[in-house]
């Protein structure tokens, strides 16, 4: 948390969540259990930012396996007059 905040980057803010999650046991007799991590930020870059100084200063590392990631574009909510995204999206 401490390397991930504001104050020691520049003011770069990401909005992050960590979902803890267990689902048994695996093929070779081991928990399966891990932390699913969302965030959202207005740029992808910021997280990149982000996840190169973590992978490089942060003494959890060595506990880490990182899996896999993905980037999606969330449009923000619709105005109350609208009904679907296409009226907002053409008009």
């Amino acid at each position: 948390m401490r390397l991930a905040s504001p104050q020691a980057n520049g003011g770069l803010q990401i909005l992050r969540r960590g979902f803890s999650y267990t689902d048994g046991i695996d093929e070779g007799g081991l928990l399966d259990a891990g932390l699913f991590f969302i965030a959202f930020q207005r740029d992808p870059e910021h997280f990149i930012t982000l996840q190169r100084r973590l992978g490089t200063h942060d003494a959890l590392n060595e506990y880490i396996k990182h899996v896999g990631s993905g980037v999606w574009a969330v449009p923000p909510g619709l105005p109350d007059d609208t009904r679907t995204w296409a009226d907002h999206l053409f008009a």
